[in-house]
């Protein structure tokens, strides 16, 4: 019996009509009443190997690619559609019975026929987190599923309060979303704070709701530490979360994204820029928080792509995602240890482009100079006002015998920087900065 297979059995015995797989997220069951939450967590090794296990070479091959995927299985006289959506360290996977009409509740297990296995109802009341099939049962959980079917949504990300949050903030054109214990949430729109009407959430809801989007990880690292950072798809863009606590209990930031990157000419400045991604040395990107470095940093690394130009780049965590097989996007942690391992790597590779999300270390930033060195192209993004103080602050971290070494690779291999601001009405517009000389 395939991994899936288990799955596939405990679907059969809820009568379910299908179910959502999601790394380290729990299982959403299909019902013609609606979705149900089970307790049961796919770890993401485990939903990859359960795909790769079962799935045509034809199918994988899109896999590897970044590409969404479909294909039919056959189990137990039961034919199942499986769509896959892979993106780097999160993927869903949606499975639909294809044959027969699910009964809209769950048959109930008699008690005489022993412990049920997992997946069954009847079970113990809930899996451990992660833990595999047969490690425990998966039960439905009450609350949110048991309003009336004609109130009831389909969630994108595996939580309905924040789904309609975001989704809120995405209407109201915001870019960020402000979550705290006890609070209403608070919007940021065309730069200004401002709070919809709404209702405040505690920190147990707060909590809880935030930990069906966040994977293992980031849950551990929130627990631990009280901070961490991940990115997760809402079903009309991505979403960047900051988590936090405070005085009033666990907070979150959300960061707005699109689904994909935009091209240069949506932005509106490829003309200007179309020249340096033919050339080695240094692309800034600069500006202030929520100003939309990410976007703009996504959209050239996608005119890379579109040049087939190989790409690496150096994510904490990666945010927007590329699906063009020219480009490799790593994570800090996942994929590599560092900025500096990722970098090194990268150019042992031989990439055209290498690509860091932030530089903050005196180890990213020595990193990047190496690469200039090399004759690699570096796309980096540094948080400063202007361009010449985002190179001042690179120069600075750089470790203290490489300082002038930089300064003079710099003056030779800048090739000038991008400034998004956001005006008072929300638009957005691109300083271009040249290199002078």
């Amino acid at each position: 019996m395939s991994k899936l297979d288990v799955y596939l059995r405990s679907i059969e015995r809820f009568g379910a009509s299908g179910a959502i797989l999601t790394s380290g997220q729990p299982v959403t069951l299909r019902f013609p009443s609606g979705d149900r939450q089970a307790t049961q967590v796919t770890p993401h090794d485990q939903l990859v190997a359960l795909v790769r296990e079962v799935a045509p070479p034809s199918v994988l091959d899109q896999i590897d690619q970044h590409r969404q995927a479909k294909f039919e299985y056959e189990s137990n006289g039961t034919h199942y559609a499986l769509s896959v959506a892979p993106r780097p360290g999160a993927w869903q996977v949606l499975i639909e019975a294809m044959t027969g009409q699910a009964p809209a509740a769950a048959p109930t297990r008699p008690a005489a026929e022993g412990p049920a296995p997992w997946g069954a109802p009847g079970g113990a009341p809930g899996a451990a987190p992660g833990a595999a099939p047969g490690a425990g049962e998966m039960t439905i959980e009450r609350g949110q599923y048991d309003a009336p079917a004609v109130t009831q949504r389909v969630t994108a990300s595996g939580s309905t309060m924040l789904d309609e949050l975001t989704r809120a903030a995405r209407a109201a054109r915001a870019t960020d979303l402000y979550l705290q214990a006890n609070a209403v949430p608070m919007q940021r729109v065309a730069g200004e704070l401002v709070t919809p009407q709404s209702i405040a959430s505690d920190g147990d809801q707060l909590s809880r709701e935030l930990g069906l989007v966040a994977p293992a990880e980031a849950r551990a690292a929130w627990s631990e530490h009280g901070s961490a950072v991940f990115a997760y798809g809402d079903g009309a863009g991505r979403v960047r979360v900051t988590l936090g606590r405070d005085q009033r209990g666990p907070n979150a930031a959300l960061r707005l994204l699109p689904d994909e990157p935009p091209t240069l000419e949506q932005l509106g400045f490829a003309a200007e820029v179309d020249d340096w991604l033919a050339r080695s040395g240094l692309i800034v990107i600069t500006g202030s928080s929520g100003a939309g470095k990410t976007v703009t940093l996504a959209a050239l690394v996608r005119a890379l792509g579109e040049r087939r130009r190989r790409v690496v780049a150096i994510e904490d965590p990666i945010e927007l995602v590329h699906t063009s097989s020219w480009i490799s996007q790593r994570a800090i942690g996942a994929h590599v240890t560092s900025v500096a391992a990722g970098v090194a790597s990268a150019m042992s590779e031989g990439a055209d482009a290498i690509v860091v999300g932030s530089v903050t270390s005196p180890g990213a930033a020595t990193a990047i100079i190496d690469a200039i060195a090399g004759g690699h192209l570096v796309l980096a993004t540094i948080g400063a006002p202007i361009a010449q103080h985002a190179i001042e602050r690179l120069v600075e971290l750089v470790v203290v015998d490489r300082r002038d070494v930089a300064r003079t690779l710099l003056s030779d291999l800048f090739l000038g920087a991008i400034r998004p601001v956001v005006g008072r009405g929300g638009g957005r517009t691109f300083e271009i900065a040249p290199r002078h000389g």
